[in-house]
């Protein structure tokens, strides 16, 4: 029996500009959009999903941390984490006592942690796992740490001492639309895709369950609606990419029932309870 769980761990509230790209603009022109913008979206949450599968569990992204609100964890310099985007985590809604609650000890019953990428709202909860492994692209590994990485969103400075992810290349068979893939569990039936755009190196993870697909999409789209408008966000540096990985994501789900599940969709856990398909 394989399941999907969403646990929510917080809110994120971003600029229109930034969950909506403007057609035309190129990867400059939409972060000059998002400061300007004076709209913000409704709170939205920030998931993170357990996988049950008969070879562990495993979890993927790990939300954000309740040190977002102590004065000095985001760096000033960036006026982005400061000013552009607005993260409220509760201590008890970390990733850790979430699956505390569900019976789970975070640190000894997790197979594998999967990061779609190093962005801080799906890192903010890496300190819950230090014996557990961590499992990541490669490519978006390498474009995280650094002062590039703070520049995109990512704090390289704020991770673990002791993290030493498993980095992966997709280098597997096609799956589909997706030019590669990369197993997680020997059956096959966990597995991740390319989804580069959002972020350099973001990867989805598809989970195939008993007669449905799910499609943990990161944040290779923020919503459905923008997926299905193949709306490329404010975020990326390549919009045309974006826009190709939306279509990869569709074409995918036309050819297998599959409940597409982004990390920050309001919708996730009614399309969840319904097993509403794309």
């Amino acid at each position: 029996m394989i399941s999907v769980t969403a646990i929510e761990t917080g809110k994120a509230r971003m600029k229109t500009a930034q969950r909506t790209g403007r057609d035309g603009r190129g990867a400059f022109g939409r972060k000059i959009d998002i400061f300007r913008d004076k709209a913000w979206v409704d709170p939205l949450p920030i998931y993170a999903f357990l996988i049950e599968h008969p070879e562990g569990r495993f979890l993927v992204d790990t939300g954000d941390t309740w040190r977002n609100s102590v004065p000095g964890y985001l760096p000033r310099w960036n006026p982005f984490f400061t000013k552009e985007v607005i993260i409220k985590v509760a201590p008890g809604e970390e990733i850790g006592p979430r699956l505390n609650a569900m019976g789970l000890d975070p640190a000894r019953d997790i197979e594998a942690v999967i990061l779609t990428h190093f962005h801080h709202d799906h890192t903010g909860g890496l300190d819950h796992f230090p014996h557990n492994r961590i499992i990541a692209s490669r490519e978006s590994y390498e474009v995280s740490r650094g002062l590039k990485g703070m520049l995109m969103g990512c704090l390289p400075q704020r991770w673990p001492i002791w993290l030493k992810p498993e980095l992966v290349d997709l280098n597997g068979p096609a799956v589909g639309p997706f030019p590669a893939s990369h197993p997680i569990t020997r059956d096959g039936r966990i597995f991740l895709v390319p989804t580069p755009g959002h972020a350099p190196g973001h990867v989805s993870v598809v989970v195939r369950g008993d007669g449905v697909t799910y499609f943990l999409a990161g944040d290779a789209t923020y919503d459905d609606v923008n997926l299905r408008a193949e709306k490329a966000d404010g975020v990326t540096n390549n919009p045309d990419l974006s826009v190709r990985t939306l279509r990869a994501i569709k074409l995918f789900a036309a050819g297998e029932p599959t409940v597409i599940l982004p990390a920050h969709d309001p919708g996730v856990p009614q399309r969840l309870a319904a097993g509403m398909t794309f």
